[in-house]
């Protein structure tokens, strides 16, 4: 029995040695997977951290764009929704004081000016007289669109000589009445002035405002019809004084403004003669 044993345990002791050599090389293998498993796990989640940081700051940054586009489109629709009287107001203003602001610059660096670069009553004066022509065109347009609803041609004519024939003269006599008594001119002076220099810009509205009005009536809504115009006009200001001064017009109205035979009362209270350059600007805003 004992040599029997013996003999099985000689058989079966290398199976015995091998399955434990087996069993430790499938722990190590076992352990070294886990181990690798759980490094790509931790890099995995280090990547996923890192990404949702950068996506974190990318949806901050959007919804921050965001609300500034809704802000801006609030804004914007409140501007030329509600308050579109004001809006055309002020703008009518504004833009006008900037076509003169452009017109001094030019006067100043082509020596037109001896005075300062900027004057800054003169600004204020053609501020005021842009923002009394605002409520003018803003009445006057909605009513138009609501008589003459369709964009047709006929439309777009009777639009236009709506705007020459009667909106011009009323924006010119609005125009210089205003700015002729910010200057402190006498009332006698004033229609001496408009009569001279009337004609002269009425003509060059003709020449220039109908075809703007046509793309304002044949493309732009009824609330952006003044901003429009006074786009144009802060253009056309600058227009008017390169017209007047660079190609070295002798028109009469220098005459009739700077004359040394002039009466007193047609001079400002300084003593000086106006200056044309002064009103010889726009007829609309």
């Amino acid at each position: 029995m004992l040599e029997v044993a013996a003999r099985g345990t000689a058989l079966y002791q290398p199976l015995l040695h091998h399955s434990r050599h087996q069993c430790i090389r499938r722990a190590f293998a076992t352990l070294t997977k886990s181990c690798n498993a759980t490094r790509s796990d931790v890099i995995s989640v280090g990547r996923m951290l890192a990404r949702r940081q950068t996506h974190g700051k990318g949806e901050a940054s959007q919804a921050n764009t965001f609300m500034l586009l809704r802000w801006s489109k609030q804004v914007w629709s409140k501007m030329f929704g509600k308050y579109l009287l004001v809006t055309n107001v002020l703008g009518s203003g504004l833009l006008m004081a900037v076509g003169d602001v452009i017109a001094q610059e030019y006067e100043y660096r082509h020596g037109l000016r001896n005075q300062d670069r900027y004057d800054g009553e003169r600004i204020y004066r053609m501020f005021v007289a842009g923002a009394l022509q605002g409520p003018l065109h803003h009445f006057v347009y909605n009513w138009m669109d609501r008589v003459m609803p369709h964009r047709s041609f006929r439309n777009i004519v009777n639009k236009i000589l709506i705007d020459q024939l009667f909106m011009s003269p009323a924006c010119i006599l609005i125009f210089f009445y205003t700015v002729c008594y910010l200057e402190g001119q006498t009332l006698q002076a004033t229609h001496k002035e408009l009569t001279a220099k009337f004609p002269y810009i009425y003509l060059m509205d003709w020449l220039t405002w109908p075809a703007a009005q046509y793309i304002n009536f044949r493309y732009l809504d009824t609330k952006y019809r003044v901003a429009f115009v006074n786009v144009c006009t802060a253009v056309y200001n600058v227009l008017m004084s390169y017209m007047k001064h660079d190609f070295g017009i002798d028109l009469p109205i220098d005459v009739a403004s700077n004359s040394k035979d002039a009466p007193i009362a047609d001079r400002n209270p300084s003593g000086t003669a106006p200056q044309s350059a002064n009103t010889l600007t726009t007829s609309k805003t």
